[in-house]
């Protein structure tokens, strides 16, 4: 199964981190500023996509991962305890994947 005929349409972008969960609409460009345990992570979102543009962590595997933009993909900056994902719901019935 390919994760993106496993979900409907993107439609929300969910970022986890060390101060709660915020959710936002993929479909507004938007550039916010996320708390993390070792400093500040910019996660922008533009043209229904989302990606980590800067990060305080030191390898900045995060802002390496480019944009997202089909429900279920996600970025996480591991040392700042954020993940950003894109929210979307399952259509094949199943609660996760592995591969």
């Amino acid at each position: 199964i390919h994760a993106a005929t496993a979900f409907t349409s993107p439609s929300v972008v969910v970022i986890d981190s060390p101060t709660g969960i915020t959710e936002v609409p993929l479909g507004v460009d938007r550039t916010l500023e996320v708390e993390g345990h070792l400093g500040d992570v910019t996660v922008v979102v533009r043209d229904r996509a989302v990606r980590v543009s800067a990060s305080s962590c030191p390898d900045h595997v995060c802002v390496r991962s480019g944009s997202i933009s089909l429900a279920g993909d996600a970025i996480a900056c591991i040392p700042n305890g954020v993940s950003v994902r894109i929210g979307g719901e399952r259509t094949d019935g199943l609660d996760a994947v592995a591969r």
